[in-house]
């Protein structure tokens, strides 16, 4: 059971995140603590680890306790401030670690979007995460 919290936690922290396929869940790992975020989050919300399947596909139409899931996780990572502002300079330092710091600086710029409330913000973002990076990766 632990084993399968934790990959589960590690695949939405994948998704979350936007992380092309040919990357590696290894490289999750450098995002600090992200694991035990996405399961702290994950038990927050009062969520089951199957409701975070849809995650892996992009698929965000869970409602408002899978929005505040990501948000939760987004304000842990700092790439999200209490009062729901994203916070671009955390997301690119992050994610530039594994990622090529360029394309991350062009998708957080691209995706620093204010949703109607920190939840849908941190969606909304996420959203945006999943249908540009394509483009960009």
């Amino acid at each position: 059971m632990r084993l399968s919290v934790f990959i589960a936690s590690v695949t939405f922290v994948g998704a979350v995140l936007a992380i092309p396929q040919q990357q590696t869940f290894d490289d999750i790992g450098k995002i600090p603590n992200g694991e035990t975020y996405a399961l702290e989050c994950l038990l927050a919300s009062g969520l089951d680890v199957s409701s975070l399947k849809s995650l892996q596909t992009g698929d965000f139409s869970n409602g408002d306790r899978v929005k505040c899931l990501v948000k939760c996780f987004f304000e842990k990572t700092g790439f999200m401030d209490a009062a729901g502002n994203l916070n671009e300079e955390a997301i690119v330092t992050q994610l530039s670690q594994f990622m090529p710091r360029d394309q991350v600086e062009k998708l957080a710029k691209n995706c620093k979007i204010e949703g109607t409330d920190p939840c849908d913000t941190a969606y909304q973002a996420t959203d945006c995460y999943f249908k540009n990076k394509a483009g960009l990766f």
